[in-house]
């Protein structure tokens, strides 16, 4: 059988689609293995998915074990499967805790060890079944085997960019959020593609609806974005068209009962959205802050880090594409009804960008995770515009391949430039030569964090560059000039020392201590300056 790439027959789309999977999977995990560090985030998913409570010190001065430090991150034997506590850790932060019960899953399989792996693999199955419904939502945007090709560089957009992969490396609940968005937009389309469906099958839709409802609002309150948005648009559609009325105010009323039940199950969701301090700031920033200046913070970093700089281009494009295809008139009736369907979904993904960039907190490059569950939708469905709009300029033209294959490339270059530019988030190679530092020097010299009374938590924001030293001493600044006569400080060879203050602060230490005989500063990181004492 020959192959043509503008008439693919299912046999073939399905086997391109296996080789999507496989392509994605095997990108996922050649970064997974090159991932060195943590976000601070990432450590808390971790510990606060144990089912325990953090290790603070206990006092102005508490020596520790690396090992009893690292062991607060990994789910203890006889202590598995605490999903109480997991819960209740959650209720104490801000965030719903579906994501980190299914991590206390993952880690209670394996207790007393801690992989960067348990996070990264329930990532990685998230991002594969998102990969799958990408695929699904862009073939029911099409008209049979015709659509194949635009389906596939949709699927192939998601598996390689950037922030897909940048969102799966964070160990955090947004790569679940992006599964939910994604099935969530799938069900949507397909009952606004079969409206006239009998009363059972609604039914099913609209249980599958809300039920990803209920999900998303237990992963993430922001992951009601993109269905609140799309579930907006499919009740203008209806009473525009003045058909199905009753069945839309049937489907909005189910998920609106679903957030409901979702708030009853987890009543701690109302103080976290209308009064943590996550909600908080949400509410300041939504209702006072300036969208102008908002958008002067948050568009360069998605410029930089997800498009690599070519933002402008690709939505001047997508629009040019998507305005073309609308207007075509030698498009069939069937064709432009899937076009609109596929607008909606658009629009609804920049309504819920331009939302997030009116609430989410400013944090640098980090600030793209707030955006990875919509970009998810967003990067593959301006990808199958482009590729359609190009076989509708070239319909019937000679060279179509060629055309078409041109189009593949140019979807792809802002990709494969962020990834020739580093544009990966949430790796931290730099994290290798410190922890070799803690390797080098952990079984003979102890380590001494000096921390601050009101930011005790910073201590395990380098957490894995502690757990190889065979001593931790803990000291507050205050008590610092105060510490006792203990053999660990008066006997050492030396000392590493964490510590946000001023050198002289080490001059009592090396006093002490006639083994030492002073002090370099080996590098400055984020909260604490690195010290050799020897």
């Amino acid at each position: 059988m020959k192959f043509n790439m503008n008439n693919m027959n299912k046999k073939y789309f399905y086997l391109c689609g296996v080789v999507l999977l496989l392509i994605h999977l095997a990108v996922l995990t050649g970064y997974g293995m090159s991932k060195e560090g943590y976000h601070e985030d990432e450590y808390y998913s971790f510990f606060s998915s144990t089912g325990t409570a953090a290790v603070y010190p206990r006092s102005a001065y508490d020596v520790r074990t690396g090992h009893e430090m690292q062991r607060q991150f990994m789910v203890r034997q006889g202590e598995r499967f605490r999903f109480a506590e997991v819960i209740q850790n959650q209720e104490e932060d801000v965030h719903p805790p579906l994501y980190y019960l299914a991590l206390n899953v993952i880690m209670s399989l394996m207790p007393e060890h801690f992989y960067k792996w348990f996070g990264l693999a329930l990532n990685m199955l998230c991002s594969c079944v998102t990969l799958g419904g990408i695929m699904y939502l862009l073939h029911s945007l099409g008209k049979g085997e015709a659509c194949y090709p635009a389906v596939l560089l949709g699927g192939l957009v998601y598996a390689i960019a950037p922030s897909t992969v940048s969102n799966v490396m964070f160990i955090r609940m947004y790569a679940m959020s992006a599964m939910w968005t994604v099935l969530y937009t799938c069900v949507i389309v397909t009952v606004m593609r079969r409206g006239e469906c009998g009363r059972r099958r609604f039914a099913v839709y609209t249980a599958a609806g809300a039920v990803l409802c209920w999900l998303a609002f237990m992963t993430h309150y922001f992951c009601l974005l993109v269905p609140f948005f799309l579930t907006l648009a499919y009740g203008v559609v209806t009473l525009w068209r003045r058909k199905g009325i009753l069945r839309m105010l049937v489907y909005g009323l189910c998920m609106c009962g679903a957030i409901g039940l979702a708030v009853y199950c987890y009543p701690a969701s109302i103080e976290h959205i209308f009064h943590g301090y996550r909600g908080e700031a949400a509410l300041s920033v939504l209702l006072n802050g300036s969208f102008r200046e908002m958008c002067a913070m948050f568009l360069p970093v998605l410029d930089k880090n997800v498009y690599a700089g070519m933002m402008w281009a690709v939505l001047a494009l997508s629009v040019a594409a998507l305005v073309l295809l609308t207007f075509r008139r030698g498009m069939e009736g069937t064709d432009r009804a899937a076009l609109g369907r596929g607008a909606v979904v658009y629009l609804a993904c920049l309504a819920s960008i331009c939302f997030l960039v009116k609430t989410s907190l400013f944090l640098g490059d980090s600030s793209c995770r707030y955006f990875y569950p919509v970009l998810a939708l967003l990067l593959p469905l301006q990808a199958y515009l482009w590729y359609r709009a190009v076989s509708e300029l070239t319909a019937g033209r000679k060279r179509r391949g060629i055309i078409g294959v041109a189009a593949v490339l140019l979807a792809c270059v802002p990709l494969l430039a962020g990834h020739m530019q580093n544009r990966v988030l949430f790796l931290y190679p730099e994290e290798a030569e410190k922890k070799e530092l803690s390797y080098r020097y952990g079984q003979e010299y102890p380590l001494i964090m000096v921390y601050s009374k009101e930011a005790s938590q910073r201590s395990w924001y380098m957490a894995d560059q502690i757990w190889p030293y065979q001593y931790v001493i803990y000291s507050d600044y205050e008590h610092m000039l105060e510490l006792p006569e203990d053999p660990l400080l008066t006997q050492a060879k030396g000392f590493v020392v964490y510590m946000d203050a001023p050198a002289e602060t080490l001059d009592p230490l090396v006093e002490r201590n006639p083994n030492v005989e002073g002090y370099t500063l080996l590098r400055k990181d984020n909260f604490f300056m690195v010290y050799l004492v020897e």
